[in-house]
This record gives structure tokens, C-alpha cells and sequence, in this order.
């Protein structure tokens, strides 16, 4: 066994060369052709769609315009379904000014030149272009579509993958009800699962956001509202309540838009690097101090319910790049049964979901309230440096004969707030779960995502750690005010987005090989570009933060981790196993949670920070991409490259380097 915390250092410069990936685009939006999966036992059709990405000036949430991305002419909501064992063409025609990727976020690529990273899997997609990605869709669950292309996400270049799950497959909900009816309805329901994408929206796009950073040293941290399929509306609190959640939190007082102050020490510490280096007045005010009331009542999203079924099934991503999201829904308790593909331990129903930037939960409700009434479905972000909240409505329907009858209940605006119905709420403003003291029956409870309900619902543990054949490690940290790194190195994506693709065989060969000039490796130069040479290789992923740091939303390319460990303080042993051995009380070698995307625990520099432990199998040749899915810290250089197998790799002629 080896032990790399360095495998190679370096990833070079080249320059940008021309390669088209013109396509014909696909005009039948399906075509079945009954191809037979023997391994998975299902129906392999192939399903095509066209994706028209365009862009223009929009405001979805009732305040000023600014740029933004459509997908289909869409803001936010656009979702394609598909059903487990299809292949899906995804004919990408760019409509924009400038270059795009498209990753499918949570998609076990076999074809690892699908899997969208510029400068790592493919050249960007050039405006006027098209670009087919293929799917094979061997797995279930709910996907993440979105750009990898500088900050293109927080623009709106995103929508969702709904994948059904193959009638063979094994499901949970003898878990949620012994009930056969429920099971049935639970069943046929899953069939028409209501996606929803909740995001983070600035006014600013995602370009002047990286200018204000530049400009003024000091990172923005402030958003102006929380969307659910594209939709939502500014919230404008009250200050007297703002002022009660800062003293309630003991963090410093909040501005008008729920943020703390630039001049805070928790964004902008006066030391080298940071607010010693800051310009303030390259802030704009509006981007984190006052809050227009005016803008307040948007329409929101609503969900339509028909109680007639007997229960909803809602798929929820976190599809923004800044804030983690707490989700509930009044009234209805939530069985979290999938997480991010994976079906789950269900047990007892939550109150409280939380989504890190890229996860992914579906969760069934009981459909038990009366026809027309309606509900808030909640979207608080759960983190340090803002408190916000947005809102959506799942309304119950009024059916005669299957048809839509009357309106929706009443909804009641308060000051500050868009209307909303009257219902009894889980959580509070600030994302906090209520209690028997805010006036609720019994405490709401938050899905714990290491817990015995988090665990595969077939057994699936990791390989053992006897078998275990490389251990990396990956130190994030934040150098300075405009830098997160990986391994001390922040690969920023002006430093990979737009050369030469490394998978690119006259590319990778040299580097593999040592032959990269020295010059280029000053100038590239990363620790956190690795290789593993040999397909089947047991990979142990140590994570360590070291520093005073929020969560780190880790997300994995290609196939699945397990997280075996996590804990506070320091990791100071080599191995896993040495790990395990001195506290075996922080790691889960049984019914550990397979996952794509996980969060680093809070770290606190005087208790030694924190530290991830995640497992993976290497089973596909080429390039892999982690780092954190916040989208500023994968700005930032928070970025790694694992190259594996890549002896192996059989890359098709059209997507090698043009002759």
C-alpha cells in the first residue's frame, strides 16, 4: 500500500486550440429501440433531447434585472425524465456569447469524456456550437445538470435529471408504511416525482460577483433571495427581528438583507491577505446592506397536490453554488428515502432537510389535509454569514372527476414577507427547527446524514481497509481573501478552464511522462493534481481542515465514495487503519453512506480543526475532478485531479486532440 499526499505536482500550460464539436441536431425527441440490458435486467431505449442554452436579462424574484442563463427558454425548472437503463442524448445547441460545459452532476460515467469539465474532459462548448453528451443511465435518482464553467451556475445554467427506477429494483417503502395500499400508491407516485430545484440568487451575475471580489479583496457573501424552480420573491425582514436572530446567534449584528457587515471579522479578518489588503468601498451597498421593500411579493412556486393519491414524492436538489439549504414543508412530516441516487434506511419521518450545494434527497409525504388547502414549503439557508429564507406553496387541489375546480386557499403577507398560506411551520426564519416551546406538539427533528436512516437500504459496505492501495490527502484551506486551495495550491479555473484538455492523450502522455519544460511547471504547478496508475485500486481520501472554516461540500466525479469517518481536531495518523484503530468510534465500516457529494465537518482552529474520511474503487480510466461544490471556493482553486489508469484509457478519435 501507498500513502500519497503527492503523487505529481504539476498540471501545464497549453494553449487553447480550436476543436469543433459541431453536431447535427436531433430533432426526435425519443426513440425506443428495446435494446435489452442483461446485467440490469431492463429495457435499454435511447431517449434524445435537444438543450437550446440562451441567455438575456431577467429578474425572478420581483427585484432589478440582471444577466441570466435559460435552458429551453427556462429559468431554473427546466427537467428532463428518463427511466433507469436508458441511454440519453443530450444535444447541447449554445446560444450564448461565450464558451460552456455541461456536467452531469452525480452521473457514474463510464464514457469519462462525457463528463463535461473543461479543460480536464473536453474543450468548452464555443457559442454557435452544439455538443452531444450520452448518458447511460445505469442508476436511479435524482441528477444535477450544470455548468463547469466559471461562476455559469450561479446564472441559471443548471436544470435536473430525473432518472425512474427499474421495476426490478428494491424499494423502501415497506419502510414508511406496512400498508400494502401506501406501498402501491408510494410506488406508482415515485413514477411522478416532482422535482424541485431551490437556489441562491444575487442581483449581481456571476461575473460581476467575481469582479467586486477582485476589486475589494473581500469575498461576497451576501445573496438577495432563495428560489424554487426559478421562482421566488425578495423577503425584506423587519429589523427588530433581524436584530433578535443576531442576539440570539452571537455572531454581530445583521444588515438589512439579513448579512453580516463586510467590516465583520468573520469575513474580513484585519490580518495579511485579507482586511489588511480589503477596499471597502469597492462593495456595492445594495449587494449586502439594504433590502427593497418594494421588490417584496414575486410570485412564487407552487406544487399542486391531489390528495386522491395518497401521498407526493418530491425530489430536492440544491442546484445554487453559495448557501447550504434547510427544506420543510408545514405541516407534512418528510420520509427521506434516496439520497443522491441511493435508495435509504428509512425509518421514522423528519421535519427538516439540509442540502450543501449539489445534494440531492427524495422524501415522501402523506397526503392527509383537506382539498384547496395549501401549505409553505420553507427554504431557509443554514449557514454563518447570512440569514434568509425562500418560500414556495404546495397546494392541495379541489377535484371533481380528476379536474381543477377552484382556486388556491388564502395566503396572508405580513410586512416584509410575500403572502403566504397560514400553515403551521417546522422551522423559523433562520432555519432553526422549532420546539414544544415555539408552540409545536414535539420538537422538529433534522435528517442526520451519517445516521442509521442514511445507510444504503441494501447492504453495500465499502471494501476493507486491508485492501485499501492508495491514501491521498487534501488540506483545504484559504491562503488569502481571493484564494481557496487544495493541498496549499489553488487550481483556479483560469489556470485549467481553457487549455488543451488533460485527457487529451497528447497531453497527459508528457505529463505522466516528466517532460513537462520547467517554465510550465512554475506556472501550473499544483499539488492537488494526483495520479493513481491501475483500475481497481481501494482509494483512501483524507480531508483535513486546519483553519478557523464552514463546511466544505466535497463532490467526487465519476462513481460513488463511501464516508467511512469523520471527526474534530487533528488526523495525525497515515492510514485509515491507523486512524481506526486509535478511535474506532468515528468511523463506519458497515453500513457506511454512499454518497457524491459530502460535507467536511465545521472547523475550529483551536480544537485542531476537522477531517473527512471518504473510500472509493477506481473502475474507470481517465481524468476525475473533486473539489468543493460551494462555486466561489471552486473559483477559488479549491480543485483537485485525480489521473487514473490513464495507461488504459481507450478515448474515441473524435474526442482527442484534432489532427
Amino acid at each position: 500500500m501507498r500513502t500519497s499526499s503527492v503523487l505529481v505536482s504539476l498540471f501545464t500550460l497549453f494553449s487553447s486550440a480550436a476543436a469543433s464539436h459541431v453536431r447535427t441536431p436531433l430533432h426526435s425527441r425519443q426513440q425506443a429501440k428495446g435494446v435489452s440490458d442483461c446485467n440490469n435486467n431492463v429495457a435499454r431505449n435511447n431517449v434524445q433531447h435537444d438543450l437550446v442554452v440562451s441567455e438575456g436579462m431577467h429578474s425572478p424574484d420581483g427585484g432589478k434585472e440582471r444577466y441570466t442563463i435559460f435552458m429551453n427558454g427556462k429559468f431554473g425548472s427546466e427537467v428532463i425524465t428518463v427511466d433507469e437503463g436508458d441511454t440519453l442524448e443530450l444535444n447541447v445547441i449554445s446560444q450564448l456569447s461565450r464558451p460552456f460545459t455541461l456536467h452531469g452532476h452525480g452521473i457514474n460515467h463510464k464514457a469519462v469524456w462525457m463528463d463535461g469539465v473543461p479543460g480536464v474532459t473536453q474543450k468548452s462548448i464555443e457559442p454557435g456550437e452544439n455538443f452531444t453528451y450520452v448518458y447511460e443511465l445505469n442508476q436511479h435518482g435524482f441528477y444535477h445538470l450544470h455548468a463547469h464553467y466559471k461562476g455559469l451556475q450561479d446564472d441559471g445554467l443548471y436544470m435536473g435529471l430525473v432518472v425512474r427506477p427499474a421495476a426490478s429494483r428494491q424499494k423502501p417503502f415497506d419502510k414508511i408504511s406496512s400498508n400494502p395500499v401506501d406501498q402501491a400508491q408510494l410506488a406508482e407516485t415515485e413514477r411522478n416525482t416532482i422535482p424541485i430545484l431551490v437556489s441562491d440568487y444575487r442581483h449581481y451575475s456571476s461575473d460581476e460577483v467575481l469582479q467586486i471580489w477582485e476589486s475589494s479583496n473581500i469575498e461576497p457573501l451576501c445573496v438577495h433571495s432563495v428560489l424554487v424552480n426559478g421562482q421566488g420573491s425578495r423577503v425584506c425582514v423587519p429589523q427588530y427581528q433581524l436584530d433578535a436572530f443576531a442576539e440570539k446567534r452571537g455572531k454581530g449584528n445583521l444588515t438589512a438583507l439579513g448579512c453580516l457587515p463586510i467590516s465583520s471579522p468573520i469575513l474580513n479578518p484585519e490580518v495579511d491577505g485579507f482586511g489588511l489588503q480589503s477596499n471597502a468601498s469597492a462593495v456595492p451597498l445594495d449587494s449586502y446592506e439594504t433590502c427593497d421593500n418594494n421588490s417584496v411579493g414575486a410570485p412564487l412556486y407552487t406544487v399542486e397536490v391531489d390528495a386522491v393519491n395518497g401521498w407526493a414524492i418530491l425530489a430536492f436538489v440544491n442546484a445554487g453554488g453559495l448557501w447550504e439549504q434547510r427544506v420543510s414543508i408545514d405541516e407534512h412530516p418528510m420520509y427521506v428515502f434516496d439520497v443522491e441516487g441511493e435508495y435509504v434506511n428509512v425509518s421514522e419521518p423528519v421535519e427538516v432537510i439540509s442540502l450543501a450545494s449539489g445534494f440531492r434527497m427524495k422524501v415522501a409525504i402523506k397526503l392527509d389535509k383537506a382539498p384547496g388547502s395549501a401549505y409553505t414549503i420553507r427554504v431557509a439557508s443554514n449557514v454563518v454569514p447570512q440569514i434568509i429564507s425562500g418560500y414556495a406553496v404546495l397546494q392541495y387541489s379541489t377535484i371533481l372527476n380528476s379536474t381543477l375546480l377552484g382556486g388556491s386557499a388564502d395566503l396572508v403577507a405580513q410586512e416584509g414577507f410575500p403572502a403566504l398560506p397560514t400553515s403551521t411551520p417546522y422551522m423559523g426564519y433562520d432555519g432553526a427547527p422549532l420546539t414544544i416551546a415555539d408552540g409545536l406538539e414535539a420538537n422538529a427533528t433534522v435528517f442526520v446524514e451519517n445516521g442509521p436512516a442514511a445507510a444504503p437500504l441494501v447492504s453495500t459496505p465499502p471494501p476493507s481497509t486491508d485492501s485499501v492501495g492508495e491514501t491521498l490527502f487534501f488540506d483545504l484551506s484559504r491562503p488569502n481573501a481571493t484564494m481557496w486551495a487544495m493541498n496549499h495550491t489553488g487550481l483556479h479555473q483560469s489556470l485549467y478552464e481553457d487549455i488543451k484538455p488533460i485527457i487529451w492523450s497528447s497531453v497527459w502522455k508528457p505529463i505522466a511522462a516528466g517532460e513537462v519544460p520547467q517554465e510550465d511547471m512554475a506556472a501550473m504547478a499544483s499539488d492537488s493534481v494526483l495520479i493513481i496508475p491501475e483500475l481497481g485500486t481501494v482509494v483512501d481520501m483524507i480531508f483535513t481542515v486546519k483553519e478557523n472554516g464552514p463546511p466544505h461540500p466535497i463532490h467526487k466525479h465519476l462513481n460513488k465514495f463511501w464516508v467511512i469517518g469523520e471527526g474534530s481536531g487533528s488526523f495525525n495518523w497515515t492510514t485509515v487503519a491507523e486512524a481506526a484503530a486509535a478511535i474506532p468510534e468515528s468511523f463506519n465500516f458497515e453500513t457506511a453512506p454512499l454518497r457524491d457529494g459530502y460535507n467536511t465537518p465545521v472547523a475550529i482552529a483551536a480544537q485542531g480543526g476537522s477531517w473527512l474520511a471518504l473510500r472509493y474503487v477506481v473502475e474507470e480510466a481517465g481524468p476525475q475532478v473533486l473539489h468543493c461544490h460551494i462555486s466561489q471556493h471552486a473559483t477559488g482553486g479549491m480543485v483537485g485531479v485525480i489521473l487514473q489508469a490513464m495507461e488504459k484509457l481507450e478515448l474515441p478519435a473524435e474526442f482527442d486532440a484534432p489532427a
